[in-house]
């Protein structure tokens, strides 16, 4: 999958699984194993700490951009292309937050700041 950089942030496995605040130890987000070429999570968790995490590269020539927004299925973001399931996040325990996903399958850039 490529490179995995943290800031004040943690992920259970390098390519996927939960994804924690390294202050609180909550968790803030949960990043699918193997539906995406590249995933930024910038997240500002409800204990105040400011964190990041930025897995795989976007050294690549084939993303399209952004048609349609990420669908929203029992709480996990799914590519509206092709259906894969790509992140959830765990908004309870973050104020606020901004991604950018590229879809394996499809190569399609998402982004969003909330």
């Amino acid at each position: 999958m490529g490179s995995v950089k943290t800031v004040g942030t943690r992920m259970l496995k390098n390519n996927g699984s939960w994804i924690y605040c390294d202050d609180c130890n909550n968790t803030v987000a949960y990043l699918c194993y193997s539906h995406y070429d590249y995933f930024k999570y910038d997240y500002k968790c409800n204990c105040g700490n400011h964190g990041s995490i930025e897995v795989g590269s976007k050294d690549h020539t084939h993303f399209k951009p952004q048609l349609n927004e990420l669908e929203v299925i029992r709480k996990r973001m799914r590519c509206p292309n092709d259906d894969s399931p790509l992140f959830s996040i765990v908004d309870k325990n973050i104020e606020r937050f901004e991604y950018e996903v590229i879809c394996k399958k499809c190569g399609h850039v998402y982004t969003e700041k909330i």
